[in-house]
């Protein structure tokens, strides 16, 4: 990894007076084209380097804030090509921040959420900043780049790239990281997320994390609903994946608006869940990717499908046993009696009984089709050996506020997925055992409902948050859609802007389509199921 410093690498212009270091993150339309900040119609050259590039940088003498500048593009013979229709001020004596040509807004005040319960996420980095929007830039072999991206529905082809990430304050550089395609049934689409790994040494590793994703949420034309459902879970005290949005950039070339997301694994862990207090990898507890529901089937890892229960870190577990410790939990989940009544007792002792409470009132709320309660996948089983307790984990939530076609916003929490009941009632242990059947574990996920609903799952809660996402996304998510994918395979949506303001407002074909319509439905129908 390198944190670049870029004092000793820009030009310096006959310094009299103070200093102002201006920066830019800018492609050029051309090779030969440069770019320049104009003050008080006067041009200075920005300056980059292969080390540096996308980010252009000089610093100008006799400049003082406030003042008022902008950026152009040039060509060969220094010429304007390209000049910002606005005006940017200077507020900092010294630099500007990293600014991207021809976008007015870098860094904006995000209206806060309430923080319902215990904030558990870790310190901050400055990495996954949502005020902001960053840029990545991968340099790739382009034929091979190419056949990847023509061939997206093979799991272990990769690519090793240069990454360059760079936000208003950072700028991080590697050599030779790992790409592939993630995902699942998302690579049915043109636009389809990628997995980007580091190398797991301090210095190769992205600010403390081995691995991220970078998430093309094509499903969604408003690209809100998993960054808010991020957002959620940070307000109910849920430790899971950090997110913030990328614009990435592939050769110079536009590649497309994604949610950069932590990989969750041992890094993810160590930083996120742990906090840092555990800082040797092999004190970690046992991990594993789930793709079904948490059911005893047996005494031995034999008994269990591998790719359903995918044992990503061994923990304490035997070598020739790695399901030890998850199989003696379902065993006693199995064996357990809901009419216990001591069963929030028994269950805190055994997991994190809060944490997947309010995880379930989240997917519930949210309508969250592709997620454990509904379909049983999307998230992981974290032995935690710091609280000798187990830890649900969930991930991936692009198919939430509705973005999976329910039809019922009114739908009660018991009728929800059908596993409380119905007319086609089905088994998911952790929730039918727990939430529907256990009196007092139930009156906890009610009462947790319940907050959660009055709280922050309203539209008085989220409408400034979600307005403020609109207005930083707008910009980005149209020069998304403008990409040309016409010749990669897989399924075109053609979304445009239009879609990405009518599905967060609604309504748009049906009501339950729309971001905040669902938001005010779904509140609206649990204050009603607890009408007395």
């Amino acid at each position: 990894m390198r944190i670049l410093r870029l004092s000793s690498l820009l030009v310096l212009v006959s310094s009299v007076l103070a200093e102002v270091t201006y920066n830019v993150i800018g492609f050029p339309d051309a090779e030969t084209n440069t770019f320049a900040v104009e003050i008080n119609g006067e041009l200075y050259r920005l300056q980059t380097s292969e080390d540096l590039f996308p980010l252009w940088s000089t610093k100008v003498d006799g400049v003082s804030a406030p003042s008022s500048y902008r950026y152009v593009q040039l060509d060969h013979k220094n010429k304007a090509v390209a000049r910002e229709k606005f005006l940017r001020h200077l507020i900092d004596k010294n630099t500007t921040p990293n600014e991207f040509f021809n976008r007015e807004t870098t860094l904006i005040t995000l209206p806060a959420i309430k923080q319902v319960y215990k904030d558990v996420r870790p310190k901050d980095t400055g990495v996954f900043d949502s005020s902001q929007i960053a840029t990545i830039h991968l340099t790739v072999d382009p034929a091979k780049f190419d056949d990847m991206m023509n061939n997206p529905k093979d799991e272990d082809h990769k690519v090793k790239a240069g990454f360059k990430f760079i936000n208003a304050n950072k700028v991080y550089s590697a050599d030779k990281v790992k790409i592939k395609i993630s995902g699942h049934g998302s690579r049915k689409f043109r636009k389809v997320s990628l997995h980007v790994k580091f190398k797991k040494n301090k210095r190769g590793m992205f600010f403390g994390r081995s691995a991220i994703k970078l998430r093309a949420e094509y499903n969604d034309p408003t690209m809100i609903r998993e960054k808010l459902y991020l957002d959620l879970l940070d307000s109910v005290g849920v430790g899971s994946s950090q997110g913030s949005y990328s614009r990435v950039y592939v050769n110079g070339k536009p590649h497309g608006l994604y949610l950069m997301v932590e990989d969750i694994g041992e890094s993810m862990l160590m930083h996120t869940i742990h906090q840092g207090a555990i800082k040797d990898k092999k004190a970690l507890g046992s991990l594993y990717q789930m793709g079904t529901t948490v059911e005893f089937k047996g005494p031995r890892a034999a008994d269990y499908e591998k790719n359903l229960y995918k044992n990503i870190i061994r923990g304490d577990n035997p070598k020739d046993e790695p399901m030890q410790q998850l199989i003696a939990f379902m065993k006693d989940l199995q064996d357990w009696d809901p009419t216990d009544t001591e069963g929030i007792a028994y269950w805190n002792e055994r997991m994190d009984l809060d944490g997947f409470l309010r995880s379930m009132a989240l997917e519930y709320l949210t309508g969250a089709y592709d997620s454990f309660w509904w379909n049983s996948h999307n998230y992981y089983m974290y032995f935690n050996p710091q609280r000798k307790v187990w830890q649900f984990i969930p991930m991936d939530f692009d198919h939430s506020f509705s973005a999976g076609n329910r039809l019922d916003v009114d739908e009660t929490y018991k009728e929800y997925a059908q596993v409380c009941e119905g007319p086609n009632s089905k088994s998911s242990p952790l929730v039918t055992k727990l939430i529907c059947k256990n009196r007092d574990i139930n009156k906890k996920f009610e009462t947790i409902l319940l907050t959660i609903t009055h709280d922050v799952f309203n539209n008085a809660a989220l409408e400034e948050r979600v307005r403020a996402y609109e207005t930083q996304m707008e910009q980005e998510v149209d020069w998304d859609f403008s990409i040309d994918r016409s010749k990669l395979p897989g399924t075109d949506l053609n979304w445009d802007t239009t879609n990405f303001h009518r599905l967060i407002w609604g309504p748009y074909k049906t009501i339950h389509k729309g971001v905040m319509p669902w938001v005010e439905r779904r509140g609206k129908s649990v204050a009603h199921q607890f009408a007395k």
